[in-house]
């Protein structure tokens, strides 16, 4: 089989710009391989052809302690699950926090020599950053976290980063339609707010996409600042927007402002997501340049240079001694077009660097991890002791301990999170 095979000419009127407004409304082919039919259903359909009655797992359940006086659950290093709600989290003097999500960000777009797959490296700024400060690398360059089943979409992501947990749903992007958004679970955000800190989330888009404001606003956050609030407060030209909302670079010059007012507060943790990397072909913005080979390496390009000046504004403010800034690729690129030179060897991770981390380890090379580990990781940048340096699924990658993938290995591991768990279905995946 040749991959010339799957070179299709598609009438581009035909192919969709923009997504569903109800995505479960999407068309879905249905084969019946043992009476060899197709059956055109819609996606919400797909729940009918999924059976978990034989799909079990135990990684999640805690065992019983046998003692003279009664029987009750512990924790235990040999289980893969730690419930954060058991796990003692500490500081005398935890910093601030800026996370940013960045959309689309893979170390593929780095030159070769330092880890990515270009001649030319579209990523200069983001290059140095990793290098000055701390990166976490699946190889002995600069690298990233690796691609895991309930992690791979910007929902998914920033819930895992989260939560520790793969997002576990039935229809992707469908959250907008759920009252709750895994109310079990213990976030950053949750602790963050037990800790007195004020919480704003700011996305160039909107809040009810996915269900974005529900995992923040019922996880410990105080605002969120998106498309339609932006726009009450500010005006914008035509030429600051597109399909999706807000282009970045005034996404980044408002989060200044937000931030100067959240640092008069006292601890602040200022999250915000960039969009300009989204697929199908990303958005050009006045500041993009014209010297790489395609459009897409022009915007990675362009994201290198505004995050890079953002984080030099931060360090020009009197608060950032007192902060940690996380950056983390949400997911590899969808924009296939883009990745078509990809050798078939090469493994496509995510990008992070932690800056001002108030903790180091010699540690940061040849490391197998997801982005449940950004969860205890980030907490412990900013200076938080955790018991055990396990939060649910996720390790903490500035201490000794190998990541579930490293220690049971990532097939096992990703096999086993797809079944069902009868802790986490009656505890923290519930969503009506």
């Amino acid at each position: 089989m040749k991959l010339s095979e799957f070179d299709f000419e598609l009438p581009e009127e035909l192919i969709a710009q923009t997504p569903l407004d109800k995505r479960d409304t999407s068309r879905l082919m249905v084969l019946n391989r043992e009476n060899q039919t197709i059956e055109h259903k819609r996606f919400y359909d797909i729940i009918n052809y999924l059976d978990y009655k034989n799909q079990k797992t135990t990684i999640y359940n805690k065992k019983k302690a046998k003692t003279k006086k009664s029987s009750e659950y512990i924790g235990d290093s040999s289980i893969i699950y730690q419930n954060p709600q058991d796990i003692q989290i500490t500081s005398e003097s935890s910093n601030n926090l800026i996370y940013i999500y960045l959309e689309s960000i893979e170390n593929s777009f780095m030159d070769t020599e330092n880890g990515g797959i270009k001649n030319v490296n579209c990523l200069p700024e983001l290059t140095e950053l990793a290098k000055q400060n701390t990166n976490f690398s699946n190889t002995d360059q600069l690298g990233g976290a690796l691609p895991f089943t309930g992690t791979t979409w910007t929902i998914a992501s920033m819930t895992s980063q989260f939560t520790g947990l793969p997002l576990k749903v039935e229809v992707a992007n469908d959250m907008d339609q759920q009252n709750r958004f895994m109310p079990g679970a213990k976030t950053i955000g949750d602790i963050l707010n037990e800790n007195g800190y004020i919480q704003e989330l700011m996305i160039g888009s909107q809040k009810e996409f996915a269900g974005t404001d529900k995992l923040f606003l019922q996880h410990g956050f105080d605002k969120i600042c998106d498309i339609n609030s932006l726009k009450q407060e500010y005006s914008f030209k035509s030429n600051e927007l597109n399909q999706w909302g807000l282009d970045d670079y005034k996404l980044f010059e408002l989060a200044k402002n937000e931030i100067t007012q959240l640092a008069q507060t006292g601890k602040f943790n200022f999250t915000m997501a960039t969009i300009d990397c989204h697929m199908p072909k990303g958005f050009l913005c006045k500041y993009c340049p014209d010297t790489y080979e395609n459009r897409y390496e022009n915007i990675y390009a362009c994201q290198s240079k505004l995050i890079n000046s953002f984080i030099d504004w931060c360090k020009s403010q009197s608060w950032y001694e007192n902060t940690t800034i996380v950056l983390v690729g949400d997911h590899p690129t969808m924009a296939q077009q883009y990745v078509n030179d990809v050798p078939s060897d090469y493994q496509r991770t995510t990008y992070n660097c932690f800056i001002n981390s108030k903790v180091t380890t010699d540690q940061i090379k040849n490391r197998q991890f997801t982005h449940m580990d950004m969860y205890p990781t980030t907490l412990a940048a900013m200076g938080f002791n955790i018991e055990g340096n396990k939060l649910a699924l996720g390790t903490n990658l500035f201490s000794e301990l190998p990541t579930i993938i490293e220690k049971y290995g990532q097939d096992y591991i990703n096999e086993e999170v797809q079944k069902s768990s009868e802790y986490l279905d009656k505890n923290i995946y519930q969503f009506n």
